[in-house]
């Protein structure tokens, strides 16, 4: 499972799928022209710049620069390598994929399949140590009470590594694996005394939790160790196979189930996901030992629109929650947090209450965003000292001014109104002095600067600035365009042209054409994409395929882009002369500016000729 996939194979796999159904199962599409538009899924945004072309089966970010064709979307959406994105669309299609020797061409891909047949043999075995053997008796015992079902332990594969040194490692070594490459999946850890090298089990006396990929492949592992010591939860430390930002634990479990209820519920622990699935909550998902990241918050989004977070009711936990909520919301999400009472985590609650009492009183009772905020500041103030009341309304009016909506902003100031007995009028006025108060700290001037708490900073279009191409650079992104779309323009440019592009990346993009099309591949700007080796150039060949360009372009167009192109390096030439003939004015050497300006007159003539 992993060696060289036939080309027929990956050619059916690409005529069977439209690009636009693959993109729809993550982005919501909406059609404009001849293209679809939605949320970049690899990219922060609030305005749509993500691109899918049906016509030409290739997508494009126009934020970001991401690009390519389904393949290569579902490679990164799902972070998969060509041939598993390729297995996996192949296996949704029902097209068999032959099983053939591994390639010789990646070793990186030969080390990652080693790896994940180490992670899939270590599961079985933790898992059977733990449910069949008398090993696991204490760790059985302690899951039972801990309300883990049998049913529960098979279908997460909970498993149990011995208190050794070697359990792992003789079982391993024994079935062929290298020491060095479990030690680099995390599986073994490493200490060097006096010159020699010593491996032994990372994971000892502790309870195993799987941790898959979007596929269902074990990539890492959780361990909540069983006896005394210290760390009381590890996890696999990052490797080639796996990042504890870039996953979510259960999510191949509970992929489906979000999508078909359009909300995920997110917790902090395993034991919290365990729990609310036998409690009837299969659509929920953890995060790894670590706050919620900006990648994990995109694969909610594309998932979901509504994600209840359900935290610890600690400081930690709610800190945490507070950090969690802000990511999503970066990402559009609808956010709710769900309060669990003083001293109880998730899995507490339901096992000792059960998952009805969790749905009708938990999560039933989460609080809006603005609400969660607001009962934050609370924990801040001591309500019954009026100056510190006071303190809190103030803060409060401050959240509340933030709101775009003033539906929103109304029901929140009826609220406090309520609360705390006040006059509605005075806190709608307070509302309208702290708007005024939060828009004069963030005007602009006349040159374009935003003031921001009384100092003067560039606004970030000043900073960032736009791209701008030149003439020459243009007629090169067409040229390349052109050539993407029509072998026979690609041959007509490589007579004419060469290798003499002047920017880089249109020079290299060009070169993969010839080759390309020299080696009898078809007219398929989405196969050519998928072709290139690195993502800069899949990212600027996409952004030419989606250039609107005619079918058909007349040679006398094309030759004016050749011209423009060929005449670079005599432009350069001019201004640099003109620019020694400026020095050479100032240092009163009048014979050889003179020499100098004839040369800038004959290379003028030369562009003039060139131009009829």
């Amino acid at each position: 499972m992993g060696g060289r996939i036939p080309d027929e194979v990956i050619d059916q796999v690409r005529r069977h799928f439209d690009i636009v159904d693959i993109v729809q199962q993550y982005v919501s599409l909406k059609k404009s022209g001849r293209n679809y538009f939605g949320l970049c899924p690899f990219h922060s945004e609030k305005s749509p710049s993500f691109s899918v072309a049906p016509d030409k089966q290739i997508y494009y970010c126009f934020g970001c620069g991401a690009g390519g064709d389904a393949i290569k979307f579902v490679m990164d959406v799902e972070q998969l390598t060509f041939a598993e994105a390729i297995r996996h669309l192949a296996d949704q299609a029902g097209i068999h994929v032959p099983e053939t020797g591994p390639s010789e061409t990646d070793p990186a891909e030969i080390e990652r399949m080693e790896m994940r047949k180490a992670m899939d043999l270590a599961a079985k075995l933790y898992h059977h140590v733990l449910m069949k053997t008398r090993y696991g008796a204490e760790a059985r015992n302690y899951l039972a009470k801990r309300g883990v079902s049998q049913e529960a332990m098979e279908e997460f594969q909970l498993g149990y590594a011995p208190a050794s040194f070697d359990f792992l490692l003789s079982f391993l070594k024994g079935r062929g694996f290298n020491e060095a490459l479990l030690e680099k999946a995390g599986l073994l850890s490493l200490r060097e005394d006096k010159g020699m090298k010593r491996y032994f089990d990372r994971f000892r006396d502790r309870i195993m939790f799987p941790i898959m990929d979007s596929q269902g492949r074990v990539i890492a592992f959780g361990g909540r160790l069983l006896g005394e010591g210290r760390p009381k939860y590890m996890n696999s430390p990052e490797t080639p196979i796996f990042s504890k930002g870039n996953h979510l634990f259960n999510l191949h479990r509970a992929r489906s189930h979000i999508r078909k209820e359009q909300q995920a519920i997110l917790f902090e622990g395993y034991m919290d996901v365990i729990s609310a699935w036998q409690a009837g909550f299969p659509g929920c998902v953890a995060t790894l030992g670590t706050s919620l990241t900006d990648d994990q918050a995109r694969i909610l989004k594309r998932n979901t629109e509504t994600v209840i977070l359900c935290y610890d009711s600690d400081q930690a936990g709610q800190n945490a929650a507070a950090r969690g909520m802000e990511l999503l919301r970066k990402q559009e999400c609808t956010v709710k947090i769900a309060q669990m009472p003083h001293g109880m985590d998730p899995d507490d609650y339901i096992l000792r209450f059960g998952g009805t009492a969790f749905k009708e009183e938990v999560l039933s009772a989460a609080l809006t965003l603005t609400a969660f905020k607001l009962e934050n500041l609370k924990r801040n103030h001591n309500l019954h000292d009026e100056d510190d009341r006071m303190k809190y309304l103030a803060e409060a009016i401050g959240t509340i001014a933030e709101l775009p909506l003033v539906v929103e902003q109304d029901h929140y100031l009826r609220r406090l109104a309520e609360e705390f007995g006040l006059s509605l009028d005075a806190l709608k006025e307070d509302l309208r002095r702290a708007k005024k108060r939060k828009k004069g700290e963030t005007r602009r001037d006349k040159e374009g600067f935003r003031w921001n708490n009384g100092y003067r900073e560039p606004s970030k279009h000043l900073l960032a600035g736009t791209q701008v191409h030149s003439v020459a650079e243009k007629s090169e992104m067409c040229l390349v365009a052109h050539m993407m779309r029509s072998r026979t323009v690609t041959e007509w440019v490589k007579e004419k042209i060469g290798a003499d592009f002047n920017t880089e990346i249109y020079a290299a993009l060009a070169a993969y054409l010839y080759v390309y099309y020299d080696q009898g591949n078809p007219e398929d700007m989405g196969r050519f994409i998928s072709s290139l080796p690195d993502q800069a150039l899949i990212s600027k060949a996409s952004e030419c395929a989606m250039l609107d360009v005619p079918e058909y372009l007349p040679e006398e167009a094309l030759l004016d882009y050749v011209r423009h192109i060929k005449n670079v390096p005599i432009l350069r030439d001019i201004e640099e002369k003109e620019k020694m003939v400026e020095r050479l004015s100032r240092a009163d050497e009048p014979v050889k500016a003179a020499q100098l300006m004839q040369e800038i007159a004959q290379l003028r003539k030369q562009l003039q000729t060139r131009m009829k």
